[in-house]
């Protein structure tokens, strides 16, 4: 039996997540303020608007000219955002157009750069005070990821039980998506209902936030 992410290659869904996210940002993004471009990001508290964008742009451009060296460290998204930071926006966003649809192209692109795009649209969303991201984007990759991350975990949410390990946990769907790239702090992973010790280690794949992030 495939594994679900080469599955998931085959049917083209990680190009379909990352090319609808990529539309989305630039709608949500393109004639913004001076003031909102230069707004923090609170899950990304050491980066403005600008600066998310300026990383997606740069990431993209990366992969496409095989520019990876360092990939995916932090030295290597400093980059993206160091070499754009005097870039106009609406040049940040047509670069990012021109790089992605070539990463459309390709026969497979890395799902990482899917969750990437995804992950930085809510960032990106609640940074502006928009709606939050619709819920077809991030269910399909949290129930795909929960019962990698969690495998001694049943998770309850609204949507349904994911995964089907001892332990019990019944969380917001949404909080739990986010807590997995790091948008959650321990505390906050901690507070949710659980039946047993928590394996609040095995969620993220980042480090998790020192201080509690309300979106």
């Amino acid at each position: 039996m495939l594994d679900t992410v080469t599955r998931w290659e085959e049917l083209g869904v990680f190009e379909e997540i990352y090319r609808e996210a990529r539309q989305r940002i630039i709608g949500l993004t393109m004639g913004l303020t001076a003031e909102e471009l230069a707004r923090t990001v609170p899950a990304c508290p050491e980066w403005t608007v600008h600066q998310v964008i300026a990383h997606l742009s740069g990431q993209s451009s990366d992969l496409v000219t095989g520019r990876m060296e360092g990939a995916p460290s932090e030295e290597w998204t400093a980059r993206h955002v160091a070499e754009r930071a005097d870039v106009p926006v609406e040049d940040l966003l047509e670069q990012w157009n021109v790089f992605g649809d070539k990463i459309g192209e390709m026969p497979r692109i890395p799902y990482q750069l899917a969750l990437d795009a995804i992950t930085h649209e809510a960032d990106l969303r609640a940074a502006l005070g928009r709606e939050r991201l619709p819920d077809a984007v991030w269910q399909p990759t949290l129930v795909w990821i929960a019962p990698r991350r969690l495998t001694d975990v049943t998770v309850k949410t609204e949507f349904g039980d994911v995964g089907a390990g001892p332990i019990t946990l019944e969380v917001d769907g949404y909080e739990l998506w986010r807590a997995f790239f790091g948008r959650r702090s321990r505390a906050q992973m901690e507070s949710w209902n659980w039946s047993d010790r928590s394996p609040i280690e095995k969620i993220p794949f980042f480090p998790p936030r020192r201080t509690d992030l309300v979106e």
